[in-house]
């Protein structure tokens, strides 16, 4: 879908916008993408058309998210986040560390899909999660576009295109995931 290349494949000129921080992203997110990197690592692997992520602890190597599952629909030229448990705050000292994950997470779809910001991100969640974290998120709009049953609410927000490396996500095999069980 055109409307969802990033603007600099759209209108064919390899520049980045040069008013972009070098990683991309807000002042806050970009000083703490190092504190999240130096303890943690992300990896995903591709089952049909849905990117499962992983957050692991580098010191041990060990999983220590619960689900990390989006998906990118090209023709409603929307991310689908499925799941979004990344379990950093069972963790000594990660306050700010999931904004930094789901923030990562979403621009490695982009870069994998070459999405812009000509997009929107949907998902389902409690209204407490939106209160307390959706809301605050200062790189992205989430607002509510639907009260669901219960304490359920259905959010949106354009997604921000920012030229990140997201390089360090490495691809996981489904029979490496599988292995185990």
């Amino acid at each position: 879908m055109p409307g969802c290349l990033p603007p600099h494949i759209q209108m064919g000129n390899p520049a980045m916008d040069a008013s972009l921080p070098p990683a991309g992203g807000s002042a806050f997110m970009v000083a703490l993408l190092p504190d999240f990197f130096d303890r943690f690592g992300i990896s995903f692997t591709i089952d049909g058309p849905q990117i499962e992520y992983f957050v692991y602890e580098k010191k041990t190597g060990l999983d220590i998210s619960c689900s990390l599952t989006v998906s990118f629909d090209e023709a409603a030229g929307q991310i689908n986040v499925m799941t979004f448990y990344p379990g950093l705050y069972l963790h000594p000292v990660t306050h700010y560390l999931s904004a930094v994950c789901f923030f990562m997470v979403m621009q490695h779809l982009a870069n994998f899909h070459q999405i812009g910001d000509n997009c929107r991100i949907l998902l389902s969640t409690r209204q407490g999660a939106f209160d307390t974290f959706y809301a605050l998120l200062k790189d992205f709009d989430f607002h509510i576009l639907l009260c669901g049953v219960e304490d359920r609410v259905d959010i949106e927000s354009q997604f921000p295109f920012s030229a990140v490396d997201t390089s360090m996500i490495d691809e996981r095999s489904l029979v490496e995931e599988y292995a185990d069980e």
